[in-house]
């Protein structure tokens, strides 16, 4: 296994990998980065236990020095270099506070009382000296609360795409610079017409989005600026920033593993057309259920355990990666969905339909597609070969020998007819343009049809019938 190491040095950082092996050697040993003083290495948590979300975007006085922000995707705001270069994190457990400081190292801190209000006091040390510092509560930043985008648009969380943009054009109509002057009233909460537009646009930016609203559903807005696809840094408007402060790397979300499922379909299907619809079973998060049992999250457990990077500090300045399976905190179900296949003419056996984003949901990714791969039932008359259809037709002796016009209707009503005006012979074949199956992507054209003639004997001949026979057919006649 491989850790990611993050050295500092001077205002530099160097970022490389090391054998684990050599991890418990670096500690303690002469001029390997031991720890001051003899201390051991300390675990840190990787994410914001949910008994902390009220300090997330808040704003507090250090030591009574400079004011100092907790961000709500985990970053640490301090005016130091390593803290402006994005080197400053924090994360919780339910009762203690974990700051990674850059060379300040880490601090851990408790607080007073468990509410973003007047009088809350944050007190702890400095792991590296135990030296102890403080922090009182300034404010609440509302540049990256934690919202909820369709309360913003006031939609259901089941709104369809149409619905969605239909309502961003009447809010981005009612918000805009020229209409709105000032501070709105929205539910409890007075905001500036400028910050509701910011909201309103960020809140089409992510739903009016497929794959971010699956980010947003599944994890967050935490989880949507983390799976933000690289663009290329164009200029134009951008959401996040306006409403996160920018500054946010860009990279691809995690992608879900696809899932593969067959679907057996009628010929007939296969030649008219049809949407043909198929239930599977598949994971879900329970949106907003975290750390809830009522109502509709009653029936959610907690998802499978997610792989996150644990940062542990070896001494201040040098911290540590590594990738680790922890507990999520999400919680899921498993529920029945329908997929409607569009099955199109022409389509045969082993055709796949993909349903982009369909497959099992993990938080903070982007679901995998279903295969759905089509299987023919089979058919009481018709045998598929390609393009072309194939059947027998049974006929009576005499009809063999004197010729015969039979008719059967396809599958699309219209009447075929088979005739022969010559004697037939046993197991011919007869073709017949254009009446097989429509080709896919061309379906005014047509495979052939090929009739194969099964004789149907009588069982027994009446001795005037055997004299006839053997007076029209003597044995040396052939």
């Amino acid at each position: 296994m491989l850790l990611a190491l993050v050295v500092e040095v001077a205002c530099a950082q160097f970022q490389f990998e090391i054998p684990a092996g050599m991890f418990e050697q670096l500690h303690g040993m002469p001029g390997g980065g031991g720890s001051r003083g003899g201390r051991s290495r300390e675990s840190v948590p990787s994410g914001i236990h949910e008994s902390f979300n009220w300090l997330k975007a808040t704003e507090w006085n250090w030591n009574s020095w400079r004011n100092v922000r907790f961000g709500a995707d985990g970053r640490f705001e301090a005016p130091t270099p390593d803290c402006e270069r994005g080197q400053c994190r924090w994360s919780t457990d339910s009762k203690t506070i974990y700051i990674l400081w850059g060379d300040a190292g880490l601090h851990k801190m408790r607080a007073n009382k468990m509410e973003a209000e007047e009088g809350t006091v944050l007190s702890g040390k400095r792991s590296a000296d135990g030296e102890r510092c403080s922090a009182k509560f300034l404010s609440k930043d509302e540049r990256d609360e934690d919202l909820d985008l369709y309360e913003v648009l006031g939609v259901d969380d089941e709104a369809d795409e149409k619905e969605i943009k239909k309502t961003y054009r009447k809010l981005s109509l009612k918000y805009h610079p020229d209409k709105c002057k000032g501070d709105v009233v929205v539910g409890e909460e007075m905001v500036s017409c400028e910050k509701m537009m910011n909201r309103v646009n960020l809140a089409y930016e992510v739903l009016g989005d497929e794959e971010k609203r699956i980010l947003y559903d599944t994890g967050g807005l935490e989880s949507v600026k983390e799976g933000v696809d690289d663009e290329g840094g164009g200029g134009g408007m951008d959401p996040f920033s306006m409403l996160f402060g920018g500054g946010h790397q860009k990279r691809r979300g995690k992608r879900g593993p696809d899932a593969k499922v067959e679907l057996a379909v009628a010929l007939e299907d296969m030649y008219l057309g049809n949407e043909v619809e198929a239930q599977i079973s598949r994971r879900i998060v329970c949106r907003k259920c975290a750390g809830r049992t009522d109502g509709k999250c009653a029936s959610c457990g907690r998802c499978p355990n997610e792989v996150r990077t644990v940062q542990r500090e070896m001494r201040p300045g040098m911290i540590v990666q590594q990738q680790e399976e922890v507990p999520s905190k999400e919680k899921c179900k498993t529920e029945q969905t329908t997929l409607k296949a569009h099955v199109e003419r022409g389509m045969d056996a082993g055709a796949e339909i993909r349903f982009p984003r369909m497959s099992e949901q993990l938080p903070g990714q982007i679901p995998g597609d279903v295969l759905m791969t089509l299987k023919q039932k089979p058919h009481p008359r018709f045998a598929r070969k390609g393009n072309d259809l194939h059947m027998d037709m049974v006929i009576t002796l005499k009809e063999a020998l004197l010729g015969f016009s039979k008719t059967f209707d396809h599958f699309d009503g219209h009447s075929v007819t088979v005739a022969q005006s010559r004697i037939t012979k046993p197991m011919e074949v007869k073709r017949i343009k254009g009446e097989g199956m429509p080709i896919h992507n061309f379906p005014s054209e047509h495979g052939d049809l090929f009739v194969k003639f099964q004789f149907k004997m009588p069982i027994d001949l009446t001795p005037e019938q055997k004299r006839l026979v053997d007076q029209l057919f003597p044995l040396d006649a052939y």
